[in-house]
């Protein structure tokens, strides 16, 4: 579970990211996170995967106290946090196998046991014929899938993705989005989507939170986007 308490975060130039939230997110759940730009979503995401430390509050994943995290030990509790960029951040000179199994590599995985769990994702993210391709070969969807798939290869807890479908078209937004559901139905990982594709929250309900300079000002947690 996932639980911030009364959480603030101010950068130095002044700038208040974050004012006093308080949220709770079950295991399992799939939620987005909506808002204008500077409304406090990056660092929302920064803060949970350990990036950034919030000035006041508490925030609780899976039992690890984030704040309180020691630097040398963030790696370790990132391995249970998959992230998802807008734009891949794909290894280059790596094929869609290497890049997969490189994720499974940095946590000491046996050579033979990456083999199998790299099979099974491509199967997963339907790329198992473009195993051997590299990045700059594939379509923008297809990078997109090959970046989930290495964001789950270590079977995480909790799947951050942040503007997933941000520089895709309609159609292979969907098929993203579809993929995602599908990870969440099938492993029951937790899910915070970060969007600014309203069409992809109405289409595909799920709970919903509104961030407006660094508050919620909105929680729909029957899913779908309300107005405020």
């Amino acid at each position: 579970m996932i639980e911030l308490k009364e959480v603030s975060k101010e950068y130095p130039n002044g700038v208040h990211a974050l004012n006093n939230i308080s949220l709770q997110v079950e295991d399992g759940e799939f939620l987005y996170v909506i808002g204008a730009t500077g409304s406090g979503k990056s660092t929302l995401i920064k803060i949970l995967n350990g990036e950034e430390v919030p000035d006041h509050g508490t925030v609780m994943v899976n039992g690890t106290n984030v704040g309180k995290l020691r630097h040398r030990k963030v790696p370790k509790y990132r391995r249970d946090i998959g992230c998802i960029f807008q734009d891949y951040r794909l290894l280059p000179r790596y094929t869609v196998y290497e890049n997969i199994a490189f994720a499974l590599e940095v946590v000491g995985m046996p050579r033979g046991k990456i083999r199998k769990r790299v099979r099974e994702v491509l199967e997963l993210v339907d790329l198992f014929d473009k195993a051997r391709s590299y990045p700059d070969e594939l379509s923008g969807g297809q990078q997109q899938r090959v970046t989930i798939g290495r964001a789950i290869a270590n079977m995480p807890k909790v799947l951050i993705a942040d503007e997933p479908t941000g520089n895709l078209d309609p159609e292979k937004s969907l098929e993203i989005i579809e993929l995602l559901e599908k990870i969440n139905e099938k492993f029951g990982t937790t899910i915070i989507m970060v969007t600014h594709d309203i069409v992809l929250v109405e289409k595909y309900k799920k709970r919903t939170i509104v961030l407006d300079t660094g508050y919620i000002v909105s929680d729909s947690a029957k899913g779908g986007y309300k107005s405020v």
